[in-house]
């Protein structure tokens, strides 16, 4: 089964990132608990299925789609996709959908914080908000129809507002996440994840928490490690057993991330952007920049808006890929 649709190398530059808390709704601090669902076409349907591109600071998504397709873009990632599938949007992700009209599915919107808490209890959960991702669901029918079930279970009890609505919406609420933990995970990397390292994947999972804090102040990694009570050597062999990547390493894919987020939505300067992440010197973060993707800024942003033809090369703007229509299925 393959388990994620192809993923094509285009990205998108808009002048600015909109920051909704749902889509078209001014941005607001989620409560810790934080929970809303709605189907899809509950929203799309009234901006002709295209959701433009816009981040949410501190919720996470996940899309559960039955019928239908379209185009999903996750900062520099576009997939292409039919039901069934599963979309997982991190916080923070500038991400944009174009769907086919007539798409069913529900849109879960969680604070991050609820999933943050429940991966300290069970850190396999931690691999749900890390990272953008469209998961095929063919071939996995009865364990994404819990996924679905869940959803519309957490629908049900948010729209009927009968006695307990709450405790019941959140007792689906864990369902589903248990259900796409399921779905979400080969079971390949569910038995190694179990064999043993559950006291490193949760080590990596604080550290991951923190760095998201406070990856923008350039802490020393002593300070990371007094903050989490460990030794370097304990940290870096948990870094490299749960990631492939050392610590230091996971601060600075979290640094890059961002920044390339920034230099392509954002309509910053170079400039601009090291200053918003921490960089005293702009001449610095470009040599940052350039070691850890083997090209300057400029040269990086300039190779990947190449693919559009651009009609205004000063406004570094390609024409949105989300705007050309889904065929009707």
């Amino acid at each position: 089964m393959a388990f994620f649709h192809h993923a094509d190398a285009a990205v998108m530059s808009r002048p600015d990132i909109p920051v909704f808390s749902l889509y078209g709704e001014a941005p607001a601090t989620a409560e810790d608990r934080f929970l809303h669902v709605e189907l899809i076409e509950d929203r799309s349907s009234l901006v002709d299925w295209r959701i433009r591109p816009h981040q949410h600071g501190d919720l996470v998504q996940f899309l559960a789609i039955r019928e239908g397709g379209g185009r999903v873009q996750a900062d520099q990632r576009t997939w292409t996709f039919d039901g069934p599938t599963l979309i997982l949007v991190p916080a923070g992700a500038v991400h944009g959908f174009a769907f086919a009209r007539g798409t069913i599915g529900w849109v879960v919107t969680l604070s991050d914080r609820i999933l943050r808490g429940l991966a300290q209890r069970d850190p396999a959960f931690a691999v749900l908000a890390r990272e953008p991702a469209c998961l095929d669901m063919a071939g996995q029918g009865q364990a994404f129809a819990a996924v679905l079930a869940a959803a519309d279970g957490i629908l049900g009890e948010l729209r009927g507002q009968g006695a307990g609505h709450r405790a019941a919406a959140e007792g689906h609420m864990l369902l589903l996440l248990a259900a796409m933990l399921r779905v979400a995970r080969p079971p390949e990397a569910m038995s190694t994840a179990a064999g043993g390292r559950s006291g490193q994947v949760a080590l990596v999972a604080a550290f991951r928490a923190l760095v998201e804090r406070h990856y923008r102040s350039h802490r020393p990694l002593d300070a990371y490690l007094t903050e989490l009570r460990t030794s370097s050597s304990t940290l870096r062999a948990a870094c490299l057993a749960v990631t492939g990547r050392p610590a230091i390493g996971l601060i600075q894919d979290r640094l890059m991330t961002e920044a390339k987020r920034l230099i392509l939505y954002s309509g910053q300067t170079i400039a601009a952007v090291a200053y918003e992440l921490g960089f005293e010197d702009p001449a610095y973060f470009s040599r940052f920049f350039n070691k850890q993707s083997g090209e300057a800024p400029r040269v990086w942003r300039r190779r990947l808006m190449a693919e559009w033809p651009v009609a205004d090369t000063a406004s570094l703007e390609p024409p949105d890929p989300l705007a050309s229509p889904i065929a009707d299925t």
